[in-house]
């Protein structure tokens, strides 16, 4: 339990600092690029702009799952035969497993969306 509060705050101190970098008011911080500067993420649209954030928290708790699921594995090794100990890890490692399946299917939905409101309805 603790270790899920250190989570939360590290991830919401982590955001809001990166907040004011995400969404600036002139379009975007610039960053620099092999060929000049471009905008971040190319949020030149309302859309965009939305579709950066996104991605980027959905990035963010991918690598929280990821780093999860080598704290079970390690919590498994570890456990030397503990069947609680074994339980707690497996429960870990499960529970990270779905995290990382629901991370991938909400960067898919995301995809899809972004490219029907950039397209057009289909049929219309």
């Amino acid at each position: 339990m603790k270790l899920a509060k250190t989570t939360a705050k590290s991830v919401l101190i982590a955001t809001l600092l990166l907040l004011p970098v995400i969404v600036s008011a002139q379009g975007g911080p610039v960053v620099p690029t092999v060929t000049g500067f471009a905008t971040f993420g190319g949020c030149t649209t309302v859309v965009g702009c939305i579709t950066t954030i996104i991605t980027i928290l959905l990035a963010v708790v991918f690598v929280f799952a990821v780093v999860f699921l080598i704290i079970g594995g390690f919590r498994y090794i570890v456990s030397q035969g503990n069947e609680e100990a074994v339980e707690k890890a497996k429960g870990t490692i499960v529970n990270s497993i779905i995290g990382i399946v629901v991370v991938l299917l909400a960067w898919v939905i995301l995809n899809v969306v972004v490219n029907l409101v950039n397209t057009g309805a289909p049929g219309a």
